[in-house]
């Protein structure tokens, strides 16, 4: 039989065994649960914000070898100009055991090792020039990837059903952009699910590819689901479609002879 016990915290009730065991369990396993069918990564949270001479991974949600971590307060990190490209990574530790606790470990690293271990997860990547600052803003969707001085996160996995995905503040940017132009309804419906600004799932994303590129063997990890949509927004924009608000107006034109 599968019960479903709730402790009554009430004054003077003494907390029991039992009482501070099913706590625990609501506590440390109602999230691992919900998110069970999800691969490693991202799960919420985690921006990065810059500062002259440091980063700040901001408090989030990663999932890491099934395991949730919680980043509850900001994590600062010194970086420097280098001209080669850095990873910024969370590296777990492997768990430790003691008399009343099961710890684990993650520490913010930069690293000019491009390999991605089992121990770590990528969060971004850059390649800062002397004398320039970090930059997360960016002037357009294909600006993501400027080789110098910008913080790239499309190689970091989100967590998402099955597997990892490109994060959703990215699908997002294309979906705006795309959404100036006149499109297909292959495009509007895959639009209508990226400004949600939830995870679009790695599988939802390649099948639109493959569909919209007449691509259909076609297998991507995360930089080719960028070019991908980098492809099709320049197609939308470059392949004979009228931006929206200049074909209303055209609509509404009135021609004298």
């Amino acid at each position: 039989m599968n019960e479903q016990r709730y402790p009554l915290l009430e004054d003077l009730h003494v907390l029991r065994t039992a009482a501070l065991t099913s706590i625990r369990d609501r506590a440390f396993d109602a999230l691992p649960l919900y998110y069970a069918e999800y691969s490693d990564g991202i799960v919420s949270g985690c921006g990065i914000s810059i500062n002259r001479d440091s980063l700040t991974v901001e408090p989030g949600i990663v999932r890491h070898g099934g395991f949730m971590y919680f980043l509850r307060q900001p994590m600062p990190l010194t970086y420097a100009p280098t001209e080669e490209y850095m990873i910024l990574k969370l590296r777990f530790g492997m768990p430790q055991e003691t008399e009343s606790f099961l710890e684990r470990s993650l520490r913010l690293v930069l690293s000019p090792d491009m390999d991605v271990h089992p121990d770590e997860m990528e969060l971004a990547r850059f390649k800062l020039k002397s004398g320039a600052i970090l930059r997360t803003k960016y002037t357009d969707f294909f600006d993501r990837v400027t080789e110098f001085n910008t913080v790239n996160v499309i190689h970091s996995p989100y967590a998402a059903i099955g597997r990892s995905t490109l994060h959703p503040e990215v699908v997002a940017a294309f979906a705006k952009e795309a959404a100036a132009y006149q499109l297909e309804p292959l495009d509007e419906a895959f639009c209508l699910a990226a400004l949600q600004n939830l995870p679009v799932a790695y599988e939802q994303v390649a099948f639109y590819l493959r569909r919209r590129l007449k691509q259909d063997t076609a297998e991507f990890d995360n930089e080719g689901l960028y070019q991908g949509l980098c492809q099709v927004l320049r197609e939308v924009q470059t392949g004979g479609r009228i931006a929206m608000g200049r074909a209303h107006r055209a609509r509404r034109e009135v021609y004298v002879d």
